[in-house]
């Protein structure tokens, strides 16, 4: 799985008017475009989009509620999000140029968070706690573009999921680790799932500390977040060898939050207080 891997750190600088340049520390939940050429990512409350290789940000959305976790659609045409607008979390949807107002999909008390969209687009993918059993994890989802009534996407629970690119697998993750919790081992451990064409689910790994955040390099490869390093870093596996190799090296700071275009070109991820790309 050797690759040849191009690091680039990002700090946008954001311009308003009326006002000085201003770097804009801590941007979060960084989403790359299908083809890599634009990452979205939320600050301070709203939703941004800027160059990949850096560049002005254009802003998206100017409201005093969350807007956040921004997922591109596969045609790059939509943006799905989460806002706390109305109380809890729900699911919005808007034109990824800002050309129109965000819409509303989901009605819950509880968070609902979207993780993809379905691979024809009509759908999106959100994970929640909205079902009225006692559980650890979220379960997973859809919701029309248009809007209309939510319906379970897999018997499973899980969260984090990202369909395959050609759309007839998901991968997901289960476990009930906190993401701050640092160097945990047990059984509560995130551990990434696999379900299949087949409807077959398939455990991927029995590393017995927190791997999360998975996505599709391409049809047999995906990435991770592995704490197998001292730190969390970024993981390449192989799904039909199982070979696992690091892609990131940091030491001294755990990476957050990566998450890989669709075209399987560009992964963006938290670190420290700005956002990475690695080619």
């Amino acid at each position: 799985m050797t690759r040849y891997l191009v690091f680039l750190s990002i700090l946008f600088t954001l311009i308003s008017p009326g006002l000085e340049a201003l770097d804009a520390a801590f941007p979060r939940h960084p989403a790359p475009s299908p083809d890599g050429s634009l990452i979205a990512f939320d600050w301070q409350g709203d939703l941004w989009t800027a160059p990949s290789g850096g560049g002005r940000p254009t802003r998206l959305t100017v409201n005093p509620a969350h807007d956040g976790n921004p997922v591109f659609s596969r045609d790059g045409q939509w943006l799905a999000f989460a806002s706390n607008r109305f109380g809890s979390f729900d699911v919005f949807i808007m034109p990824s140029d800002g050309s129109a107002p965000p819409q509303r999909l989901t009605w819950a008390d509880v968070p609902d968070l979207p993780v993809d969209f379905t691979p024809d687009g009509r759908s999106v993918l959100f994970s929640s706690r909205r079902g009225n059993s006692v559980r650890w994890m979220p379960a997973l989802w859809t919701i029309p573009v248009e809007g209309g009534t939510p319906r379970l996407a897999q018997d499973a629970l899980g969260d984090h999921a990202r369909f395959s690119p050609g759309g007839d697998s998901l991968l997901f993750v289960r476990g009930a680790t906190k993401w701050t919790r640092h160097g945990y081992r047990g059984t509560a451990s995130r551990t990434p799932w696999l379900r299949d064409a087949e409807g077959e689910y398939h455990q991927l790994s029995d590393f017995d500390g927190d791997e999360d955040d998975p996505g599709w390099i391409d049809g047999h490869s995906i990435i991770l977040l592995s704490s197998r390093s001292q730190r969390k870093n970024i993981f390449g596996m192989d799904l039909v060898s199982g070979e696992v190799e690091q892609l990131t090296h940091h030491e001294k700071t755990d990476v957050r939050a990566p998450r890989i275009s669709a075209d399987g070109t560009l992964i963006a991820y938290e670190f420290e207080d700005h956002i990475r790309t690695l080619n």
